[in-house]
């Protein structure tokens, strides 16, 4: 009996032993990224909707570097210029949402989304990632035109209605345009927009005369302005520029334009989430970087807040649209 009670007691315990082995070895191992250490382990891409030269061009061409130290990969930047920004768009949108393609976006693809210029779905179909930087506009004028900051421009306007003046820029349809419509809305005049294919165009332009004012940066227009070439009309900020302490800003004039092209990372939908957040946690290590901050203080794009994380650039997304759909009547 004492027998038979033993050799049962041992097969129940076997049994238990060889359930529990089983139970384990059944248990599926974690999916990559599970664990939310998501590691890059080949080069990433990101795709820059605009020409070599472009401010958007400049910023990651200094961010990526060091982005490139923090991630322990190569970044690999590529340019697909084209429809203020769309084509660039379009061609990231059919990469693989694989986690290594991600693209660098600014106001112009909000607006894009509002105009529905785009073959897809730009609204819903980007997921903001983080925004480096935030920059403003200035209007600048050649020497030849009687006014010489936002009033006495104003009053030109209003007592010369024939003589329209006229702006160079860019992308008339993307965020210069959009910048200089609010501007000029506020102000209550009339300006007449001209394209130009760069901004190397615009500015010679107004140095041979045939353009009045030319919409820039104020870092690419400080040059010009040492230089004595143009002259400040108003920078469209809510405060002035440590570089240029001495031209008036919108914020201080009372007009509300404070519109200016900001700078940020974004994926497309699908893209794994541990991805995004390997890249947002590298990104918000880099802006604490000295090297970063001595950057973005030798153009000026330190007197702005810019950076922002996953979720404050979701918000200033979609904060965005609703303001260039206001401005464009929609």
């Amino acid at each position: 009996m004492k027998k038979r009670f033993l050799l049962a007691t041992m097969a129940l315990v076997l049994s238990l032993s060889i359930m529990g082995c089983s139970k384990k070895e059944a248990t599926p191992a974690p999916a990559d990224g599970a664990s939310g250490a998501w590691k890059f382990e080949r080069p990433i891409e990101i795709v820059i909707p605009f020409g070599p030269g472009s401010g958007t061009d400049t910023t990651i061409r200094a961010w990526a570097p060091l982005m490139e130290k923090e991630l322990g990969t190569t970044i690999n930047i590529n340019n697909v210029a084209g429809a203020g920004g769309v084509q660039g768009a379009e061609f990231f949108v059919n990469q693989p949402a694989d986690g290594y393609t991600f693209a660098m976006y600014t106001p112009s693809h909000v607006i894009a989304a509002v105009d529905g210029t785009a073959s897809f779905d730009i609204l819903n179909d980007t997921m903001p990632v983080v925004r480096l930087v935030q920059d403003s506009n200035i209007v600048l004028a050649g020497k030849h035109v009687p006014y010489n900051n936002l009033e006495e421009l104003i009053a030109y306007a209003k007592a010369n209605p024939d003589k329209k003046p006229t702006l160079g820029m860019m992308s008339i349809n993307g965020i210069d345009g959009a910048a200089a419509k609010q501007l000029f809305d506020a102000a209550g005049i009339e300006v007449q927009f001209i394209p130009y294919a760069s901004g190397a165009e615009a500015n010679a332009a107004i140095m041979g005369g045939h353009t009045d004012m030319v919409l820039t940066s104020p870092f690419d227009g400080n040059a010009y302005l040492e230089s004595g070439d143009m002259k400040a009309i108003v920078l469209l900020a809510e405060e002035r520029a440590t570089n240029l302490p001495d031209v008036q800003c919108t914020g201080e004039l009372g007009y509300e334009a404070y519109i200016g092209p900001w700078r940020g990372i974004v994926a497309a939908k699908g893209t794994p989430q541990e991805a995004i957040d390997a890249l947002e946690a590298a990104a918000v290590k880099v802006n604490e970087m000295k090297e970063w901050t001595d950057w973005k203080e030798t153009v000026g794009l330190n007197d702005r807040p810019g950076f922002a994380t996953q979720e404050e650039f979701k918000t200033i997304w979609m904060e965005y649209y609703e303001t260039m759909k206001a401005l464009r009547g929609k």
